[in-house]
C-alpha cells in the first residue's frame, strides 16, 4: 500500500478544505510531519483510517466526532485518499453521517453516510462501488488487514507499544489477540471446555441413574443400600459388587412369592366356604322381617281408620264447594271495592273541606279556581323581568362606585406622571455621558496593563538570561575542554602512531611506510595505546559540545531581545508605580463602564415613563365619561323597577308571591275535583257489590249450602282437596298391599330365626385373613416382578458408566492440557501458546533493529516463565544487557532505551502481522511521538533505522513537534493551529 494524496473537508480541527501530496513530500523516502501539540498531526491520519475502515483510532473513534466545530454549515465533511493498493491505482472518497440546513424551510436534515471506490485505468476513473458494504469489502480484501492491524502496521503508535513493552502478560495478550487471528484456537479450547462438561454431566447422570436404580431395587424389595454402593460412591470404584447385591435380592424375593402363592390358595378356600353358608342365613333372616314388618303396618293402619271418617266428610263438602269458587270469589271482590271506594270519599271530602270555604264540592268550584291560577301564571314573565331588573340596578350601582375610584385613582397619575418622566431623562442623560468618555478610559486600561505586564515580564526575563548566561559559560568551558582533550588524543596517537602502523605487520608482507619485507625491530607503544576510536570519540565529543554552546548562546541572543522589547514597552516607571496606576485605570474603567451599560435600560425606562403619563390622561377620560354614562343608565332602571313591583304586588294578594298563589289555587282545584270523582266512584261500587251477593246466595242454596257464609266455610285452600283425595287413597291401597304380602306362602313355617351377625364374624375374620394372603401375594409378586426389569438395566447402566468414566478422563485431561491447567507445567492456554510463538517471532525480528539502535547492547528475548503469583505463562518479554549479559525485565530500560526497544517492537510487529496478512506490502509508514526522549547518539541510531526503512522505495513519515527533527529531516509538513481551525503551512 502506498499513499498518493490525501484531502480532507471539515474534518477534526480542519475546517476547510487541505490537500496532502503525499508524493511531493515523499520525494527522499522521509519527511516530518511536524506542528505544535494539539495543532492536528494525528488527525491526518485518523483521516487516511477513515477512509479505508470508516472508523477513527483509539479514544477519538469512540467520541464519535469527525466533523470540525469551526466548519461553515454548508460545508459537508469529507475525505478522500488517493493510493496504489495491490497493484491498483484507487480513489476512496468517504462521508460520515452529519446534520445539514434543509434545502426548503428551516431546521436540519440527517445526511447519511457514503463510501465511493474508484480504480484507475487508462480512460480515467471507472467507479467500483457505491455502497458502504461492497465497498468497504473491496478495500478489506485488498489490505488483509483489520482496522486494528492496520493501525499497529502503518501507523505506529509508540505510546501503546511502551505499554505493551511493560505489560504484564495478559495484557500483552490482548493487544496480540487484535493483531493476530487465534479466534479458532479460542473456539477449539471453547469446544473442549464444553465437551469436559458434557461428558462430566453426562457422568454425573449414569452415575445418577445407576444410584437410582439401585435405590429403586432397595425400595421393591424393601431393604437397604450397602454402605459400598451409596450414591456418592457408584461408580467411584471400578469393579463394585452391584450385579451380586442385585442377584442376592432377586433371590429372596422368589422365595417370599412361593410362600405367599401357597397361604393365599388355602385361605381363599377356607373364605368361599363360610361365604356360602352366610348367604343362606342371611336369606331365612330377611323373611323373617318381611312378615313380621308387614304385620305390624297392616295393624297400625287398621287402628287409624276412625281418624280418617272426619277427613272423607271435609273432603266431600269440599268437592260440593269448589264448583262455587268463582261466584263466592267475585262477591269478596265487589264488596271490598266498595269498601275501599267509601273510605276514599271520606279522605276527598275532609281535603276539600280544608280549603273550600264551605262550598260543596262540583265543577263550578274547581273552574273558577283553575282560572285564577292561569291569571297569575299570567303575569310570571313580569316577575322574572323584576328580578332581572333589581339585579340590573345593583350591578349598575357597583359599577358607579368602581367607577369613581378609578376616576379619583387616574387624577392622582395624572398629577403624579410628569415628575417621573423627568427623572428618567435625567437618568438617560447621565448614562449618556459615561458612554461617551468610555474609549478614553479603555485605551487609558489597556495602556496601563500593557506596561505592567512588560515590567513583570522582564523581571521574570532577567533572572531566566542570568541562568542561561551561566549555562552558556558552562557550555563554552565544557567546550574548551573537549577541544584540548581532543589535541591531547591526537598528540598521543601521532606519537604511537608507529606503534599502531607496527602491529599491522606480517611477515613476509610489504612494510606500508618504507616497503620493506623484513621487520628487524617493529616499534612497541611508549605509553597507553590510542587508537582511532579514541579520537573518534574525542572528535564527537568536540562536536557536541560545540553544539550545546552554540544553542546556550542563541538562548542568551534570543532573551537579551526579549528583555529589551519588555524594557521598551515598560517604559521608565518603577514597577510599583505602574501597578498604581493599572489599577485606577481600571477602576475608574469599571465604574465608567458599570454606568455607560445602564443607557439602554434609562432609554426603555423613559420611554416607559411617557407611555405611562399618557396612558393614564386617557384612561381618566375615558372612565370619567363610562361614569356619567352608567349614572343616567341606573336612574333609568331604579325608576321601571319601582313601577314593576307596584303592579306584581297588586296581583300576588295575600300569597307570599305568584308561585306560591298559583300552586296553592291549583291545589284547592284538584282537590274538589278529587271529591266529585270520588263520589260517583262509591255509588258505582256499591250497586256492583249488591248484584254479585245475590248471585252468589242463589248458587250456594242449589248446592246444598244453607247461606253464602257456610259455602266459603266449606271451600278449601288450592290443592287442599287433591292433598286430602290422595292421603284416603294412599291409606287403602296400603292395606290392600299388606293383606297380599302375609298371604304370600314363602313367609309361612319359617321355623327359628337365624344368628346372623355370628355368621357375619366368622365370614370377616376368613376374608380379612384371604385379603391379607392375596396382599402379600401380590406384593411378593410385583416385587419379584419389578427386580427382574431392573436387573437389566442395573446391568446396562453399569456398563455404560464404566465407558463414560474413560472418556471424561480423556476429555478432561486434554480440556485441562489446552486451558493452562493439569499437566500444563506453565499454565499456558492453547491461544497463549500460538501468540506465545508468534510474540517469539516478533522478538527475532525486532531484536535485528533494536541491536542497531543500542549499538548491539541490547536484544529482545521470548519468556515462557509464568507471572506474578501463578499466573499463566508464555507471553513474557525481556532484554539480554550484552554489557552485562545480564537478561533484564523490560521494565528497568531507561526513557530512550524504552523508545528504541517500543520503535524497533513496532517495527518487527508490523512486519510480523503483515507477513501473517499474506505478505501485504506497505510502502507507506507513519511513526508517532517519543523522540524525545533521545539524546543525539541514541537519535542518530533511530535516524539510521529509519534510514533503513525507506530503502526499496518504502516512504516514512515522521509524527513530531521536536524542533531538532526540523534540523535534521528537510522534507516537512507543517500543521498550523489557530482560533478558527488548524491548516497546512503554505
Amino acid at each position: 500500500m502506498r499513499l498518493h494524496t490525501l484531502t480532507l473537508t471539515a474534518f477534526g480541527p480542519f475546517a476547510g478544505t487541505e490537500t496532502v501530496q503525499v508524493d511531493d513530500v515523499a520525494r527522499d523516502g522521509l519527511f516530518l510531519l511536524w506542528g505544535p501539540t494539539g495543532a492536528g498531526k494525528t488527525t491526518l491520519l485518523d483521516a487516511v483510517v477513515f477512509a479505508l475502515y470508516g472508523t477513527v483510532p483509539g479514544a477519538r473513534g469512540e467520541a464519535r466526532r469527525l466533523r470540525s466545530d469551526h466548519a461553515d454549515a454548508a460545508t459537508r465533511t469529507e475525505v478522500s485518499c488517493e493510493l496504489t493498493l495491490a497493484g491498483e491505482r484507487l480513489l476512496v472518497v468517504r462521508r460520515p453521517e452529519q446534520t445539514r440546513p434543509k434545502k426548503r424551510g428551516t431546521g436540519e436534515t440527517t445526511e447519511q453516510a457514503k463510501l465511493t471506490v474508484q480504480r484507475r485505468t487508462a480512460e480515467g476513473w471507472a467507479p467500483v462501488s457505491t455502497r458502504i458494504d461492497e465497498g468497504s469489502e473491496y478495500l478489506r480484501v485488498r489490505l488483509g488487514l483489520s482496522a486494528e492491524q492496520f493501525c499497529q502496521v502503518v501507523l505506529l503508535p509508540q505510546g501503546d507499544f511502551a505499554r505493551f513493552l511493560r505489560a504484564e502478560p495478559e495484557d500483552r495478550g490482548r493487544l496480540l489477540r487484535t493483531l493476530f487471528d487465534v479466534d479458532r484456537f479460542a473456539r477449539a479450547e471453547e469446544w473442549l471446555a464444553g465437551e469436559r462438561r458434557a461428558a462430566e454431566e453426562g457422568l454425573r447422570a449414569d452415575r445418577h441413574r445407576v444410584s437410582t436404580l439401585l435405590h429403586r431395587v432397595a425400595q421393591i424389595a424393601d431393604v437397604e443400600v450397602p454402605e459400598e454402593l451409596a450414591p456418592e460412591l457408584v461408580g467411584a470404584r471400578p469393579g463394585a459388587s452391584v450385579g451380586a447385591w442385585v442377584r442376592e435380592v432377586r433371590s429372596r424375593a422368589a422365595e417370599r412369592l412361593t410362600s405367599a402363592r401357597a397361604e393365599a390358595e388355602a385361605a381363599a378356600a377356607d373364605s368361599a366356604r363360610v361365604d356360602a353358608e352366610l348367604t343362606a342365613a342371611r336369606a331365612l333372616a330377611d323373611r323373617h322381617t318381611r312378615r313380621d314388618r308387614a304385620r305390624a303396618e297392616l295393624e297400625r293402619l287398621t287402628a287409624r281408620e276412625p281418624e280418617l271418617a272426619p277427613l272423607r266428610a271435609r273432603a266431600d263438602a269440599g268437592r260440593r264447594a269448589e264448583v262455587l269458587r268463582d261466584v263466592l270469589q267475585a262477591a269478596g271482590r265487589a264488596a271490598q271495592a266498595a269498601e275501599r271506594a267509601a273510605a276514599a270519599r271520606r279522605t276527598a271530602d275532609a281535603a276539600w273541606a280544608a280549603v273550600g270555604d264551605g262550598r260543596p264540592a262540583g265543577p263550578g268550584p274547581a273552574r273558577e279556581l283553575r282560572d285564577a291560577a292561569a291569571a297569575a301564571r299570567a303575569l310570571m314573565p313580569e316577575a322574572d323581568r323584576a328580578a332581572d331588573l333589581a339585579a340590573e340596578v345593583a350591578r349598575l350601582a357597583r359599577e358607579a362606585e368602581r367607577l369613581t375610584a378609578r376616576v379619583a385613582g387616574g387624577a392622582r397619575a395624572v398629577e403624579e406622571e410628569p415628575a417621573r418622566v423627568t427623572a428618567a431623562q435625567e437618568r438617560l442623560d447621565a448614562a449618556l455621558a459615561a458612554q461617551a468618555r468610555l474609549p478614553g478610559l479603555t485605551a487609558a486600561e489597556q495602556a496601563a496593563r500593557t506596561a505592567l505586564d512588560a515590567a513583570t515580564g522582564a523581571a521574570e526575563v532577567v533572572g531566566r538570561l542570568a541562568r542561561a548566561r551561566a549555562a552558556a559559560d558552562a557550555a563554552r568551558l565544557a567546550w574548551v575542554e573537549a577541544r584540548e582533550r581532543l589535541v591531547d588524543v591526537r598528540t598521543a596517537r601521532l606519537e604511537g602512531m608507529a606503534a599502531e602502523l607496527a602491529a599491522g605487520l606480517t611477515e613476509g608482507a610489504d612494510c606500508p611506510v618504507c616497503g620493506s619485507a623484513e621487520h628487524p625491530r617493529p616499534a612497541v607503544p611508549a605509553g597507553a595505546v590510542v587508537t582511532a576510536d579514541d579520537e573518534e570519540r574525542a572528535r564527537a565529543s568536540v562536536d557536541a559540545a560545540d553544539e550545546r554552546r552554540t544553542a546556550a548562546g542563541r538562548t542568551v541572543e534570543e532573551l537579551e531581545r526579549e528583555l529589551a522589547v519588555l524594557r521598551a514597552r515598560a517604559g521608565d516607571l518603577p514597577a510599583a508605580e505602574l501597578a498604581d496606576r493599572a489599577a485606577t485605570a481600571a477602576a475608574e474603567l469599571a465604574g465608567v463602564t458599570a454606568a455607560a451599560r445602564r443607557v439602554e435600560p434609562a432609554r426603555r425606562d423613559l420611554a416607559a415613563a411617557v407611555q405611562r403619563r399618557d396612558a393614564a390622561t386617557t384612561a381618566l377620560a375615558a372612565d370619567r365619561e363610562a361614569l356619567q354614562r352608567v349614572t343616567a343608565e341606573h336612574a333609568a332602571r331604579s325608576e321601571a323597577q319601582r313601577e314593576l313591583a307596584a303592579r306584581l304586588d297588586a296581583a300576588r294578594g295575600a300569597d307570599r308571591d305568584l308561585p306560591a298563589r298559583i300552586a296553592r289555587l291549583t291545589a284547592a282545584a284538584g282537590r274538589c275535583e278529587a271529591a266529585v270523582a270520588a263520589a260517583e266512584e262509591e255509588h258505582r261500587t256499591l250497586a256492583a257489590a249488591d248484584e254479585a251477593r245475590e248471585t252468589a246466595a242463589k248458587r250456594a242454596a242449589e248446592a246444598g249450602f244453607a247461606d253464602v257464609l257456610d259455602a266459603a266455610g266449606a271451600l278449601l285452600e288450592d290443592g287442599a282437596l287433591a292433598t286430602l283425595d290422595r292421603r284416603l287413597r294412599q291409606h287403602d291401597e296400603a292395606r290392600s298391599v299388606l293383606a297380599a304380602t302375609l298371604a304370600d306362602p314363602e313367609l309361612a313355617d319359617l321355623g327359628d330365626r337365624p344368628d346372623v351377625e355370628a355368621w357375619q364374624r366368622r365370614c370377616a375374620e376368613l376374608t380379612a385373613r384371604r385379603e391379607e394372603a392375596v396382599t402379600a401375594l401380590d406384593q411378593a409378586r410385583r416385587c419379584a416382578g419389578a427386580l427382574d426389569a431392573l436387573a437389566g438395566d442395573v446391568v446396562s447402566a453399569e456398563v455404560e458408566l464404566s465407558e463414560r468414566r474413560a472418556r471424561a478422563e480423556q476429555v478432561s485431561g486434554l480440556a485441562d492440557l489446552v486451558g493452562g491447567r493439569g499437566a500444563n507445567t506453565l499454565k499456558m492456554r492453547l491461544q497463549s501458546f500460538v501468540l506465545a510463538a508468534r510474540l517469539e517471532q516478533v522478538a527475532e525480528v525486532a531484536s535485528r533493529r533494536l541491536q542497531e539502535m543500542s549499538r548491539g547492547r541490547y536484544t529482545f528475548l521470548h519468556s515462557d516463565a509464568m507471572g506474578r503469583h501463578g499466573a499463566r505463562g508464555g507471553l513474557g518479554l525481556d532484554v539480554l544487557d550484552e554489557y552485562t549479559g545480564v537478561r533484564r525485565p523490560t521494565k528497568t530500560l531507561s526513557g530512550g532505551e524504552s523508545f528504541m526497544a517500543s520503535l524497533a517492537l513496532a517495527l518487527g510487529l508490523a512486519d510480523v502481522v503483515t507477513a501473517e496478512a499474506g505478505g501485504v506490502q506497505m510502502d507507506t509508514l507513519f511513526v508517532d511521538e517519543g523522540f524525545g526522549t533521545l539524546d543525539a547518539q541514541a537519535l542518530d541510531a533511530v535516524m539510521g533505522v529509519l534510514d533503513e526503512l525507506r530503502r526499496g522505495g518504502r516512504t516514512v513519515g515522521v509524527i513530531s513537534h521536536l524542533e531538532e527533527l526540523r534540523t535534521r529531516i528537510p522534507t516537512r509538513l507543517e500543521v498550523v493551529a489557530g482560533r478558527s481551525g488548524s491548516r497546512l503551512a503554505g
